[in-house]
């Protein structure tokens, strides 16, 4: 119907409509710096109008709802690349930490110390007897044992390092996983009424959502309801609406006691493990180092260990010393190597070259003080090929794994910086969309502050025509 109660009720719901966009506006400036905010609107809307004396009157308007400026179609490319950048980036960390292991500007590397040694021993052809040449001779070597044991040390303990920022990791996802399902209950209670969007919740939970890709593969969707559902590797249940699950990083028998990752399946409730599973994230990033890159090193350094110390004893053992070994042979320079893969770590002199440097072998034939065959023969070592298939020698196997280290550190920082581009990228397009400009929050600010003065002036309008038609019956 008309009349001025009509017209005056207009004028209330356009100033209650106007405050809205006030509040709107104002809460986009309090949040232009709160990360994953997307900026919010008033959806105002024209009111059905009345039909009265043969004439429609307009109702005025009211705000339908408040939305956010939201993308999505941008945030699952958002989530992608930060999946594929964590990946990169905990590579990258990972590497760099071993790259300190083989730094060229170590003076006591592998191979400097093997190099160390060799030229020892070839003073030591050209003067067998010297008491000083044979003392340095022990020394380098003890220094080439000790160069083996520090590479396996360090790289040991890089692998327990990663090993415990998977385990926070793990802790971390938790923590994540647990936060999504809670905002999927807040925000399924406040959406149970038509028109009511929970922006923040939904804002708060993207950004969780894409904290959670930067550390494991996950697919994502949103039911019906409006809760996120996300299945991990081997399409495996992580979140249902309410329910999440755990990720529980246990000790691997299989693995030297280091944590693989074990999910409870939701559907059977069997316990999977989902180490080797992973596509994507800062855990397949680290778990790779970790098992793969790590125990790689590892393994060339025992190798280099093993095949250098046994070589260097079955030349040894045909030699004779000097003094009171100038008549027996037989001996090891090395302790005998029992455990390829823990060669590095067990490498040790024989007790017979600790107790006398005159144990050590020089000479081809008993009571030969100047013969130095044997010596020659164990400097001839230095070039044979004995890594690889017969491919390297010693210093050439070497300088090509540590090369090869270096190879993919440069690949995988390359691969870093151009995914960090792609987020940038990525990022820079959702803030065009979502990202509050205070600019155009302050004139939106002006354009209300008129409203609401002009609607104002409605009210004040109407009350003066009620006090005219008041004062008629006096």
């Amino acid at each position: 119907m008309g009349g001025l109660f009509h017209t005056l009720n207009i004028g209330e719901q356009s100033l209650y409509a106007t405050r809205q966009g006030v509040d709107t506006a104002s809460h986009n400036i309090a949040n232009a710096n709160v990360e994953g905010y997307s900026r919010q609107r008033a959806n105002i809307q024209t009111r059905n109008p009345n039909f009265s004396h043969g004439v429609v009157i307009g109702s005025g308007s009211y705000v339908k709802d408040i939305t956010r400026s939201h993308n999505q179609f941008i945030e699952k490319q958002i989530n992608r690349a930060h999946q594929i950048s964590g990946e990169a980036s905990a590579r990258f960390e990972g590497l760099k930490t071993l790259e300190s292991v083989f730094s060229p500007e170590l003076s006591s590397g592998v191979s400097d110390e093997m190099t160390n040694f060799f030229n020892s021993m070839q003073d030591l052809s050209l003067s067998p007897e010297d008491i000083a040449i044979r003392t340095a001779v022990r020394e380098n070597a003890r220094n080439v044992v000790g160069s083996f044991k520090h590479v396996d040390s360090e790289i040991r303990q890089r692998r327990l390092d990663l090993n415990d920022i998977v385990v926070q990791e793990c802790s971390e996802i938790n923590s994540r996983l647990q936060g999504i399902s809670k905002l999927n209950l807040q925000i399924q209670e406040i959406e149970v009424s038509p028109g009511a969007f929970a922006n923040d919740l939904r804002d708060q939970r993207d950004l969780i959502l894409r904290e959670l890709t930067e550390k494991i593969h996950i697919n994502s969707y949103e039911d019906e309801f409006g809760n996120f559902c996300v299945r991990g590797p081997e399409d495996i249940i992580l979140i249902d609406r309410g329910y999440s699950s755990e990720i529980r990083a246990a000790a691997s028998e299989k693995n030297a006691g280091f944590a693989d990752l074990m999910v409870t399946d939701t559907e059977g409730g069997h316990k999977r493990n989902i180490t080797r599973q992973l596509d994507g994230g800062r855990l397949k990033g680290l778990i790779d180092v970790r098992d793969n890159i790590c125990m790689d090193l590892l393994n060339k350094n025992n190798d280099m260990a093993a095949k250098f110390a046994t070589r260097i004893n079955e030349v040894h053992s045909k030699g004779f010393g000097i003094m009171e070994y100038e008549e027996s042979t037989g001996r090891n320079f090395f302790k005998p190597i029992d455990n390829i893969g823990a060669a590095a770590r067990d490498m040790e002199l024989s007790d017979d070259i600790m107790d006398s440097i005159e144990a050590i072998s020089v000479a081809g034939t008993p009571m030969a003080v100047g013969d130095n065959i044997v010596a020659n023969e164990m400097l001839g070592l230095k070039h044979e090929k004995m890594m690889d298939g017969g491919k390297s020698n010693l210093v050439e196997y070497y300088a090509n794994y540590v090369g090869n280290l270096g190879i993919e550190i440069n690949r995988t920082t390359h691969m870093k910086e151009t995914n960090d581009l792609v987020v940038s990228d990525l990022q820079s397009q959702r803030e065009a969309v979502s990202g509050v400009s205070l600019d155009e929050e302050a004139v939106s600010l002006m354009k209300w502050q008129s409203n609401f003065t002009a609607s104002s002036k409605v009210i004040t309008t109407v009350d003066e025509m009620l006090d005219t038609v008041l004062g008629l019956k006096r």
